[in-house]
């Protein structure tokens, strides 16, 4: 029987030896193509490159249940030279200091490749945020040419998981996880299905597309799977957080419930199972993009460190979540797969419908 730890790991670790910016995530894409064949799920690309895959439910009246991710991490692109170097443009919310020389990158070359360099100071007006890279053996690279960070692919360091791309591997990875476990167990009431999304750091793009296509059945309930920077009342090690909402956008109470129901059933077998619940204002996720197209929406958030490789000090380094708050997530969506026609079962739900009689018959008494 497959380790369910070492299997969420391994898709996490796969995912990660991919360095992609928006609008190269074909490395990535290829690995998350990869896991699917190997779980014989049905899958398929739209479009626009984004990736649907789906585990049929059992009953055709419970609303299906789509998860969602972004394969892409922020970077640079390389536009053009000069006698002093290549011209690159930032694509994403990179770091300020990054456009400092002597940041090492690394240039993805399209056989897969890479080709190490440091930056070179910015070029031209701070708008245009463009930095110069030089490259250890210059090249005759035809642009765009992406750009990452060179900073490690994976790396299992005691209770903490760093990489390049946490935002938003950890969330194509969770996602994988769960339809491997939904596909080797009993499936799910409804069609579930895991969605891996394209150009998300330079505006939802991919998300925005495919929503306003109608690629999935608009009473699909969208959970966006994301890693977001710490918060109060957002903690590296207390658990996934589920996020009722990002920067921009309140969710919705009844996808929401999807993962209060999971929660809940999962405390009941282990008191000890770690859940938190916030706001998570730091950023804007893939659940507002579909929401504002009218899908009914929530979010897992994993609490993160180094957001988008920002260090202290302006230092660049790889970003961090602590591998139970992942492990957790994975259970999470594992169990709201299964709960999406129990949602309206949660304790506080029963809570505020069940009036007690005696409050009942006070107010009667008291009422004129």
């Amino acid at each position: 029987m497959t380790d369910p730890r070492e299997q969420a790991l391994d898709y996490l670790s796969r995912l990660g030896s991919n360095p992609a910016t928006a609008f190269n995530e074909h490395g990535v894409a290829k690995a998350v193509r990869a896991i699917l064949a190997e779980l014989g799920l049905e899958h398929r690309q739209d479009a626009f490159g984004n990736i649907i895959a789906k585990v049929a439910g059992t009953d055709s009246t419970v609303n299906p249940l789509a998860i969602v991710a972004h394969m892409d991490h922020p970077g640079f692109e390389i536009t053009g030279n000069n006698e002093n170097g290549y011209i690159a443009k930032a694509m994403g919310g990179v770091p300020p200091s990054s456009f400092e020389s002597g940041v090492p990158v690394q240039v993805l070359l399209p056989d897969g490749n890479r080709v190490s360099g440091a930056t070179a100071g910015k070029f031209g007006d701070d708008n245009e945020r463009q930095v110069l890279i030089r490259l250890e053996q210059p090249l005759d690279l035809e642009p765009p040419t992406p750009v990452v960070f060179d900073l490690v692919d994976f790396e299992l360091d005691g209770q903490y998981i760093r990489m390049r791309a946490v935002d938003d591997l950890a969330g194509c990875g969770s996602i994988l996880t769960a339809l491997a476990r939904l596909t080797a167990g009993e499936p799910p009431p409804g069609d579930v299905y895991g969605v891996f999304t394209r150009a998300e750091e330079v505006g939802l793009v991919g998300a925005r597309l495919m929503a306003e296509a109608g690629t999935l059945p608009l009473e699909t309930l969208v959970i966006s799977a994301e890693s977001s920077r710490t918060l109060p009342g957002a903690e590296m090690g207390e658990g996934p957080v589920i996020r009722v909402g990002d920067a921009g956008f309140t969710f919705t109470a009844d996808a929401e419930s999807v993962l209060v129901r999971a929660r809940e059933t999962l405390k009941e077998r282990d008191s000890g199972f770690k859940c938190q619940r916030q706001l998570m204002s730091g950023g804007t996720c893939e659940a507002s993009a579909f929401a504002v197209f009218g899908y009914q929406t929530t979010g897992i958030a994993f609490p993160l460190g180094n957001y988008h490789n920002g260090a202290p000090e302006g230092r660049i380094e790889a970003e961090y979540i602590h591998v139970d708050d992942y492990l957790g997530g994975v259970e999470l969506l594992t169990e709201a797969a299964r709960r999406v026609s129990d949602r309206a079962n949660t304790a506080f739900r029963q809570r505020l419908r069940e009036v007690p009689a005696e409050m009942r018959q006070r107010m009667l008494d008291t009422g004129g």
